[in-house]
């Protein structure tokens, strides 16, 4: 289980080592837990982003649970779950290639400094904002009322680019975590869980 937490410190202070991290969970998170015990901190693991000026592994701080032994990791609000690119870099290629009409222009233009970033990255971003429009929908809900408006956009392709357009305003990194923290899922992930 991952959960996002905001922070300040650049992702340079989480490759050194030197990032802060939340405290320890006062009960466990897993369902089938849940127990008000706090969770004990289980060391680190290394993970790659890739941030505009920033290509490296930072380090993700783990808890574990003394009862049912499994663990949780904290991500910093600029790292997307189980993405190599954050989330200011994602939303930030999808605007571009919307507005030159061209993700190949995205591609070439960012290569020099976004080296991991394709054409096959960015394609992939935009499908899966349109294959999670209900999911993204329902936790724009939850955010603020003033979300709700989306809704009404029947296009996907014209809902894709209303949402860029809106969250383009917002602190991305904050809405990524406040995001997270609503609905225990990415608005990039792969699990639809609206029925």
């Amino acid at each position: 289980m991952q959960f996002l937490f905001n922070t300040t410190d650049a992702p340079q202070a989480y490759a050194d080592g030197t990032g802060h991290f939340p405290e320890a969970p006062e009960r466990c998170p897993h369902k089938d837990c849940h127990k008000p015990v706090k969770m004990r901190k289980h060391g680190f693991y290394e993970r790659y982003v890739s941030i505009r000026g920033f290509h490296e592994k930072i380090r993700i701080r783990r808890y574990r649970c003394a009862v049912c032994g499994r663990t949780v990791s904290m991500l910093p609000s600029f790292c997307v779950p189980y993405l190599l690119h954050g989330v200011e870099l994602i939303i930030q290629s999808l605007l571009l290639a919307a507005e030159h009409k061209s993700v190949r222009y995205v591609a070439t233009r960012w290569a020099e400094r976004v080296g991991s970033l394709t054409r096959r990255h960015i394609y992939h971003y935009r499908k899966g904002i349109i294959r999670n429009r209900a999911q993204i929908q329902l936790g724009l809900n939850l955010i603020s009322p003033e979300f709700v408006e989306l809704k009404q956009i029947a296009g996907d392709s014209d809902w894709t680019q209303s949402f860029l357009e809106t969250v383009r305003h917002l602190n991305l990194p904050k809405f990524n975590e406040k995001y997270h923290a609503l609905t225990n899922t990415s608005f990039m992930s792969s699990h639809n869980n609206v029925a």
